[in-house]
């Protein structure tokens, strides 16, 4: 065993993209179902093989392009399991279940994969780049529209657009380090803390840059309308998967660089003039407001939902902004919960069967038409939320626990939160819409939302074992335990 074992896991999807290929070429539409399986089969090798490295030394590096340490893996877990629970949820879409979309969503989270383990920043830069396109194309071909050229225009500006921004920022960090990569530049602000001064502009840059990746407000992000006439496990999928990776480039570009364990202390401090976790506060308290509220007023269902999944993320980089150690704990297992929440959110919706232009005047009676299916939505939105007893509260509750003035926001997004719930809680269990024809739920698809109500509820219930993963795995930051 070397240090290039942990490119196993790309080296598997690598590997699936061409057995999908071969495939299309050799039986083209006759295999869909087969494909089906392939493609399922290595994400979960791949998922398997990411779990496995975590027994591997704390921090491995590939001639400095590449980096495995705890974040990494944790955040490399949770694009595949949302990338797994995508791919379960995209099987009840026949009519979508295309060559072209198979081998496009394998490339997503390939080059997903490998955004968030690069350890060069145009490396990462170029893998967003891949990202941003193969996404487009996938949107493309999964809506079956005459507007698939302008997504895939759209998606080839936006993805020169962010090359763009990429390319300054390396030329920033060569000009004050002589480097891109991310352990030098660290380590040479650590050794030499008089170039902490006048590097505003890498912070901004990197915080634009992961925002926009993201696609917290006030940024739309990279997908855009190019999600409105798509299916719902890729529209909403892409979404997590790009929140997943932008908060990767905040935390390994932002706060891994710009920051170092206090002497003597349980937090962090900052390396330069302008601290990178004050701007991050600033944005992220903006987010807390700004995400529930744009979910409220959106007069469209998947609108609406596609904002209010960002809204656990934006509570993971409040809570982060205060760097402290035991908080980070927390972040990181909220950060992989969010993943499967926002799976819950896609199964939800499969199950529903609401187009993708639905209203909310559409939701009027859904409660009573699909129980199963409606419950383990609003259930999954109350766990985004951060309502107890879902894991998410935790979070607030150690967040709120800080004496700072910003506890207003955290408090202001609970509200707004706990408004848009309790909408869609009325709304769905109306009667005015009772006469509509059921939605009947095999026995299967019971099961299926049970077991994922379940794992969900008891992750918040009995919340110790996720907070020690994920604070052990900010070792390599902070040291052993």
């Amino acid at each position: 065993m070397n240090n290039y074992q942990l490119l196993i896991p790309q080296l598997s999807l690598l590997f699936g993209i061409f057995f999908l290929g071969f495939l299309q070429v050799g039986k083209e539409e006759k295999s869909l179902g087969l494909q089906w399986i392939v493609q399922m089969f290595f994400l979960v090798l791949a998922f398997c093989q990411e779990g496995l490295l975590y027994q591997v030394p704390s921090t491995l590096f590939i001639n400095g392009s590449l980096v495995l340490d705890g974040t990494t893996e944790i955040l490399s877990l949770s694009l595949l399991l949302l990338s797994i629970m995508v791919q379960v949820c995209r099987l009840r879409e026949k009519q979508t279940l295309t060559p072209q979309v198979n081998i496009l969503t394998m490339g997503v989270t390939l080059f997903g994969l490998i955004a968030i383990e690069s350890n060069r920043i145009l490396f990462a830069c170029i893998a967003i780049l891949g990202l941003i396109w193969t996404a487009h194309g996938a949107l493309a071909a999964d809506s079956n529209n005459e507007n698939q050229p302008d997504i895939v225009h759209g998606g080839i500006l936006r993805g020169v657009f962010f090359l763009f921004g990429g390319i300054i920022l390396c030329v920033l960090c060569f000009a004050s380090f002589g480097d891109a990569q991310i352990d030098e530049m660290q380590r040479i602000l650590v050794r030499e803390p008089r170039k902490g001064q006048g590097l505003f502009a890498i912070e901004c840059f990197v915080l634009f840059l992961g925002a926009v990746v993201m696609g917290i407000p006030p940024f739309q992000g990279f997908l855009g309308r190019a999600r409105r006439a798509a299916t719902w496990p890729l529209a909403i999928g892409m979404s997590g998967l790009f929140a997943i990776v932008g908060f990767s480039l905040i935390v390994r570009w932002g706060v891994l660089v710009f920051t170092r364990p206090a002497i003597g202390g349980m937090g962090i401090e900052p390396l330069t003039t302008t601290s990178f976790l004050d701007l991050l506060r600033l944005i992220s308290s903006v987010s807390l407001i700004v995400v529930p509220l744009l979910s409220l007023i959106n007069r469209q269902i998947r609108g609406s939902i596609l904002f209010f999944i960002l809204n656990p993320f934006a509570q993971s980089l409040f809570a982060l902004s205060f760097g402290q150690r035991e908080i980070m704990g927390f972040v990181l297992g909220q950060i992989l919960m969010a993943s499967f929440i926002v799976g819950i959110i896609v199964s939800a919706f499969s199950l529903l069967r609401i187009s993708a232009l639905a209203t909310f005047q559409e939701w009027v009676g859904i409660g009573r038409r699909a129980r199963p299916a409606s419950l383990t939505l609003i259930l999954a939105i109350s766990a985004a939320a951060g309502m107890a007893p879902f894991f998410g509260s935790i979070l607030l509750q150690k967040t709120l626990s800080i004496n700072s003035a910003f506890a207003v926001f955290p408090l202001l997004n609970l509200a707004f939160s706990g408004f848009y719930v309790a909408r869609l809680v009325i709304l769905a269990f109306h009667r005015g819409r009772a006469e509509i024809s059921q939605i009947e739920a095999t026995m299967n698809q019971k099961l299926w939302c049970a077991a994922q109500l379940i794992v969900l509820i008891f992750m918040g219930i009995f919340w110790q074992p996720l907070y020690k993963y994920g604070a052990f795995s900010i070792r390599g930051f902070f040291g052993e335990l």
